[in-house]
C-alpha cells in the first residue's frame, strides 16, 4: 500500500507476526534498547578499512532488511514498514587496540545500550573497529524488528565474502534474496490452507491436559507462586520482571567436546539441537522432583527455503516444545520423543507467537504473565565451514553484546563459533529472574547430563539423573 511519508511516496507493508512480538516487547519495556542486537566480528589480521567499508556498503545494498524502516501513522497509529533506497555510507572507524580487551568490549556493550528511534529512524549502526591483540573487524547493532540471529549470521558471512572478493579476487558471492518477496509470502499466510492446518494442530495441543511449569533453579519459585494464590495444585508460574534489566553469561565448550556431540548426532541421525534439548529438559526434571512433563519454549528461525534463508529480516517464532518422558525411557527413546515433537513444531511454526500465547491463556484460564516454561532455547548451526576459504586459517572472534535489557526472563542460545566450530552457550537473563551463580549451576549439570547421555544412550533417564 502506498503511503506519503515525509513528503515521499513509499510502498508500505504491514508488520509480520514475528515483528509484532518485538513491538509488543517495546510496549512493555520502559526503554527501547531492549530490542537491540549487538555483535562484533573480529579477525586476527590487518584489514583494509576502505575495502571493508565498500564490502559493508555492498552487503547493505544487497540486503533489503538492513534498510527497513518502521512508520507509525499519526492518525490511525497503525504500524507500517518500507525499504529505504540504498545510499552509500561512510562507516566510522574506531581504534581500540591500545585498550584492554575488557575495556574495549565494555565500550561496545555501552553502544548496544543506546536505543534506536524505532519509528522512522535508521535501525542499524555499524562501526569498523580495531580491537586489542591484533584483532580487527566491525561492530554491528541492529533493531530486532529488522533482524534476528539467523539473519545477522547471514549478513556477516556476506560481508566477509564480499571483502575477500574485493581484496583477493575470490568469486563474487551469490545474491541475497528479496526481503520484500519473503514478506509478501508471510502476509499471505492468514488466508492460506496452511494457516488452517497450523491452527488445528495448536488448538489440539491446547485441548490436552494442562502442562506443568518447571523452574531452572528448582521448585522454590513454584512453591512461592502456589502459596501466593493459595492453590497447591497450581501448574503455571509467573516469573518476576520489574524493568527487564538484564545481562548475558557466556560459556565456551571446547572443540573436542563439541565434536563428541556432533558425532553422536550423526551416528544416531538425531539433530544436535535435540541432543542439547534432551540435556536441558532432563536437568529441569532433575531439579523439579523428577517431573515428567517438561515444556521448553523453542525459537524457530523458519528459514527452510532459499528465499527465507537469505532474505534477512526477523522470522523467529517462539512456541512451546512440550514432552512427557518416563523415567524408564532410555536416552535414545527420550531423544526420539523430543525429535518427533520438534519436527511437528517446525512443521507448524508459522503460527503467530502472540496469537498462540493469547489462546493458551484462554484455554487454561491463567493470570497475566503466567508461563509453563522457565527456559527459552534456540540453536544456531553456523560452523567454520560457512566461512570463505581464505579466512579458515585466520583466528576469528565473534561476540554478542547485551543492551543491559533482556526481553525474556531466561533463554539459552547454543551457537557454533565461526573460528573453530566449537559450541558457545549464551545465557541471557533478567536480573529479577536469575543470577550468574544459578546459571553456572545449571550449565554444569546440563553438561554432565549431556555427556553422560551420549556416553550411555541405552541407560534410562532415571539412571542418567542418578549418575549426575
Amino acid at each position: 500500500m502506498e503511503k506519503i511519508i515525509g513528503g515521499i511516496k513509499r510502498e508500505c507493508y504491514p508488520l509480520t507476526p514475528a515483528q509484532m512480538v518485538h513491538m509488543y516487547t517495546l510496549q512493555l519495556s520502559p526503554t527501547h534498547e531492549i530490542v537491540n542486537i549487538g555483535t562484533g566480528t573480529f579477525l586476527k589480521t590487518e584489514l583494509n578499512v576502505s575495502v571493508l567499508r565498500e564490502a559493508l556498503n555492498r552487503a547493505i545494498e544487497r540486503c533489503e532488511s538492513m534498510r527497513m524502516r518502521i512508520w507509525k501513522d499519526p492518525e490511525t497509529e497503525e504500524l507500517w514498514q518500507y525499504i529505504e533506497p540504498y545510499k552509500n555510507k561512510y562507516f566510522e572507524y574506531c581504534d581500540f587496540s591500545a585498550l584492554t580487551e575488557e575495556k574495549a568490549h565494555s565500550i561496545l556493550e555501552r553502544w548496544t545500550s543506546q536505543p534506536f528511534e524505532t519509528y522512522g529512524g535508521e535501525l542499524s549502526r555499524i562501526v569498523i573497529v580495531s580491537m586489542p591483540d591484533g584483532y580487527n573487524g566491525y561492530y554491528c547493532n541492529v533493531h530486532h524488528a529488522c533482524a534476528d540471529s539467523g539473519s545477522v549470521v547471514t549478513f556477516t558471512k556476506d560481508v566477509m565474502d564480499l571483502y575477500c572478493h574485493l581484496m583477493y579476487d575470490l568469486p563474487y558471492p551469490p545474491p541475497m534474496t528479496s526481503y520484500i518477496e519473503a514478506l509478501k509470502k508471510d502476509l499471505e499466510y492468514p488466508e492460506s490452507k496452511k494457516a488452517q492446518r497450523d491452527a488445528a494442530y495448536w488448538h489440539a495441543k491446547l485441548a490436552e491436559p494442562e502442562p506443568m511449569y518447571t523452574d531452572f533453579a528448582g521448585p522454590g519459585r513454584m512453591i512461592q507462586n502456589r502459596n501466593k494464590y493459595n492453590n497447591p495444585d497450581l501448574r503455571w508460574c509467573q516469573l518476576p520482571t520489574k524493568d527487564a534489566a538484564g545481562a548475558t553469561v557466556t560459556y565456551d565448550l571446547d572443540v573436542e567436546s563439541t565434536d563428541k556431540i556432533i558425532r553422536f548426532s550423526e551416528e544416531h541421525n538425531i539433530p544436535a539441537s535435540v541432543v542439547i534439548l534432551h540435556a536441558i529438559r532432563t536437568v529441569l526434571s532433575k531439579f523439579n522432583y523428577n517431573e515428567k512433563d517438561i515444556t521448553v519454549r523453542n525459537f524457530v528461525s523458519r528459514r527452510s527455503t532459499i528465499l527465507n534463508k537469505k532474505s534477512g529480516g526477523v522470522r523467529m517464532h517462539c512456541l512451546p516444545l512440550r514432552t512427557i518422558i518416563e523415567p524408564t525411557d532410555t536416552v535414545l527413546e527420550s531423544m526420539a520423543k523430543i525429535n518427533k515433537a520438534q519436527q511437528e513444531m517446525f512443521l507448524h511454526a508459522d503460527y503467530p507467537t502472540l496469537k498462540y500465547y493469547y489462546e493458551q491463556r484462554l484455554a487454561y484460564h491463567t493470570e497475566p504473565g503466567a508461563e509453563y516454561h522457565s527456559v527459552s532455547f534456540t540453536y544456531q548451526p553456523a560452523t567454520r565451514k560457512s566461512l570463505v576459504p581464505y579466512l579458515k586459517d585466520i583466528p576469528y572472534k565473534s561476540r554478542w553484546y547485551s543492551s543491559g535489557r533482556q526481553p525474556q526472563p531466561f533463554y539459552i542460545t547454543a551457537m557454533h563459533r565461526p573460528g573453530d566450530g566449537g559450541l558457545t552457550f549464551y545465557f541471557g537473563y533478567q536480573k529479577d529472574c536469575a543470577t550468574p551463580e544459578e546459571i553456572e549451576f545449571l550449565y554444569y549439570f546440563t553438561g554432565r547430563i549431556l555427556f553422560r547421555s551420549i556416553e550411555n544412550p541405552d541407560k534410562t533417564i532415571q539412571e542418567i539423573i542418578d549418575m549426575t
